[in-house]
């Protein structure tokens, strides 16, 4: 039998869920720092003290959001990856970031201009790469196999996956369309930065 929830706990859930998602629309769309603890407890309907009930500071709420996009870049990436080989596994996985992206723009704003030094510390940072293990380890695998470049992992990956950061920046920018042949494009620019 399906057991509920006792009376007022999703109603804290829900409290909590709002203040981290007003939060996000907040910065992205003003910045850190001018996004004062009132405007989010206002925008999410609870009280300032509610806010620092459930978080001890501006920071931390950064950080919990920070985490839980990461979580959700962990299961997107290698989602429907293949065991095929590395090129197959390579195209599906850049596909599923940029789709990510595309379909989570406040996500990527975060990522973009809050997910980063020195507004997320390098803990926090070490943190989340628990949630990129399979992503890291089918490209160790690959330089091991000789698939890819052997070079420094933290380079691959950033020639790997920058690329899918510039096209959706040159979609959400419009400058360019990003149609299905420029997307095409761009995943074999990336293959072709790592290709052994």
């Amino acid at each position: 039998m399906l057991k509920t929830a006792p009376i007022g706990v999703v109603d804290k859930m829900d409290k909590k869920k709002r203040i981290i998602l007003t939060m996000l629309e907040l910065v992205v769309e003003q910045g850190v720092h001018a996004t004062p603890m009132s405007q989010v407890a206002k925008e999410a309907g609870v009280a300032v003290g509610t806010i620092y009930h459930y978080f001890k500071n501006k920071e931390e709420i950064i950080e919990e959001i920070y985490i839980m996009i990461c979580q959700d870049f962990g299961i997107v990436l290698i989602a429907n990856v293949p065991n095929d080989d590395f090129k197959e596994q390579f195209a599906v996985i850049w596909h599923n970031l940029y789709n990510y992206f595309i379909g989570n723009p406040m996500a990527f704003k975060f990522m973009e201009f809050v997910g980063v030094p020195p507004i997320i510390n390098a803990e926090i940072r070490l943190k989340s790469v628990k949630h990129f293990t399979n992503i890291r380890d089918l490209f160790l695998a690959a330089i091991i196999k000789k698939e890819i470049k052997d070079a420094n992992l933290r380079l691959v990956l950033q020639m790997s996956f920058g690329n899918v950061i510039s096209a959706a920046r040159l979609k959400f920018k419009a400058e360019l369309p990003m149609n299905e042949e420029q997307i095409e494009d761009a995943l074999q620019m990336s293959w072709n930065c790592i290709k052994a």
